[in-house]
């Protein structure tokens, strides 16, 4: 008996190979990883407001800086003198490829108002540094990008 390939068949052969290719597809994406920006970030999304608050008010404070220095492997927040006694808060270290690599450190500024953050820890990578402190009931908030090496 000898069979024939018709349109028929073609267009079998054609459904076949899409579903087995979805069904694949549709496997595949089930097994990764998917790592959210934060577990409670409905919650956060609220706050948005009062974090670009306290980022204009971060811009406008005099003998306020952050500086990425050795080759991206630290970090130095200097407050200005008024502050520097008050300051309250943390600093997240975000790693956008991992969220099982974030850190946070407790802020603590030295005598001179300058605190040292060290990169160098964790791997290789993009790191977004969040700074989110409270002086005198006033919040502050910064962020910068790093590339560590």
């Amino acid at each position: 008996m000898r069979r024939y390939w018709n349109w028929g068949s073609g267009i079998a052969a054609v459904y076949t190979a899409f579903a087995m290719s979805t069904v694949a597809f549709v496997t595949f994406a089930m097994k990764q990883p998917v790592d959210l920006v934060s577990a409670d970030y409905y919650a956060r999304s609220l706050e948005v407001d009062a974090r670009q608050a306290a980022r204009v008010r971060t811009a406008s404070l005099v003998g306020f800086a952050i500086e990425i220095t050795g080759d991206g492997r630290q970090v130095t927040v200097e407050w200005p003198p008024e502050q520097r006694s008050q300051v309250q808060g943390t600093a997240t270290l975000y790693r956008p490829a991992n969220s099982a690599e974030d850190r946070v450190v407790t802020l603590a500024p030295d005598s001179g108002g300058r605190q040292a953050i060290s990169l160098a820890d964790g791997p290789a990578g993009r790191v977004i540094v969040q700074v989110s402190w409270q002086t005198d009931g006033q919040a502050y908030y910064i962020e910068r990008a790093v590339h560590v090496q």
